[in-house]
């Protein structure tokens, strides 16, 4: 008799279990519950209509704002992508670049294109990290292509107008020494100092354009993934680590801007230019390596939060005058400060606990 009342009450217990699992699971969570023995029903429960609102919502917003756009574009694709479901990833671009391009094309704030590419942005970056495919080449791969679209969608317009980006900053620095009434001989030095510089290295906008977006939509997914709930590992600074190859890639670039002289009379510019502009790129890299390094010690050693906010308020000053995040992040390719399981096939999404072990 008492086996079975123990068995009557096991029945009762995985009667109630699976009737809250298949609610858990029902058609209204928009299919974000993850799949596999351990998975577990989203804290939060948003639904895909809900998903897909937000990420028109964030279509919206980028036609006035790309970059507050991308923060919304990536919470909300957070969750309509983490199903694996290929109608919903359709729906998800339908209902991010439609409103995108409308908006964008009535309020003429931003260009259609160029917001088109930010709502790109946003979505690869939530699509990757509710995967938990966010790798660091992944990331390279996001904002080096965002920042090629972004120059190309300028290029092409302008090209339509019989006009170019030179162009463009010739008569931008112009219109800014006639604001200014330029007339002495060092001022007009100073202009065409400027102007000589934004031509060399007007590139490097673009990317800082580009990896903004990036950056917003990586916040708008990570806040997603937390409220929902979803088994991804989260990234971290703590874990960036570049691949030694970048550090090739470093030495051939400052190779170049050496060698620049040796290329034909034809070729100069472009290479100068180029080269100027990936070593913009490199330092940035390795300068987030370098503060990697930092939060890691604050981690690590339980810094407080005022010590630790002027630590790294030092660290940029040190990197503005001296590079000095910048080498300590190319130091730490080869010493790995952090002990970080090198050699192993890892995303800067699976190393958490590494700090842990290094307390």
């Amino acid at each position: 008799m008492t086996v079975e009342k123990r068995t009557d009450e096991q029945t009762r217990a995985l009667a109630l279990w699976d009737a809250s699992n298949s609610k858990g699971a029902s058609p209204e969570q928009g299919g974000i519950v993850p799949a596999g023995d351990g998975a577990q029903a989203p804290r939060g429960g948003s639904s895909l209509v809900a998903g897909l609102v937000i990420c028109a919502l964030g279509g919206v917003i980028a036609g006035y704002i790309p970059m507050l756009g991308c923060f919304a574009i990536g919470y909300g694709a957070a969750i309509t992508l983490a199903a694996r479901n290929p109608l919903q990833a359709l729906a998800t671009l339908a209902c991010t670049l439609m409103p995108a391009a409308v908006v964008a094309l009535v309020a003429q704030v931003a260009t259609v294109p160029s917001v088109l590419v930010a709502c790109v942005i946003g979505i690869g970056t939530a699509w990757a990290t509710s995967r938990g495919r966010l790798s660091l080449s992944v990331s390279f791969a996001l904002i080096g292509c965002g920042t090629l679209a972004l120059i190309g969608v300028d290029a092409i317009q302008l090209q339509s107008m019989d006009s170019s980006i030179a162009d463009m900053i010739t008569q931008l620095v112009n219109e800014y020494a006639k604001s200014i009434g330029v007339a002495s001989v060092s001022a007009v030095a100073q202009i065409e100092s400027l102007r000589s510089v934004l031509q060399l290295y007007w590139p490097s906008a673009y990317l800082v354009v580009a990896l903004a977006e990036y950056l917003c939509s990586l916040l708008g997914a990570r806040a997603s993934v937390r409220r929902e709930g979803l088994c991804v590992s989260m990234p971290s600074l703590v874990d960036y680590d570049v691949p030694v190859w970048l550090v090739g890639v470093l030495v051939a670039d400052i190779l170049g801007l050496t060698a620049v002289s040796l290329v034909p009379q034809a070729y100069t510019n472009i290479v100068n230019m180029i080269t100027a502009n990936l070593l913009v790129a490199l330092r940035i890299a390795f300068a987030v390596q370098g503060f990697a390094i930092i939060a890691w010690l604050i981690r690590t050693r339980h810094v407080g939060a005022f010590a630790g906010a002027c630590t790294i308020v030092a660290g940029l000053v040190l990197e503005d005058q001296f590079y000095v995040m910048t080498i300590v992040g190319l130091v730490d390719v080869w010493k790995n400060f952090r002990h970080l399981p090198r050699g192993v096939k890892t995303t800067i999404q699976s190393n958490a606990d590494q700090d842990q072990k290094s307390a």
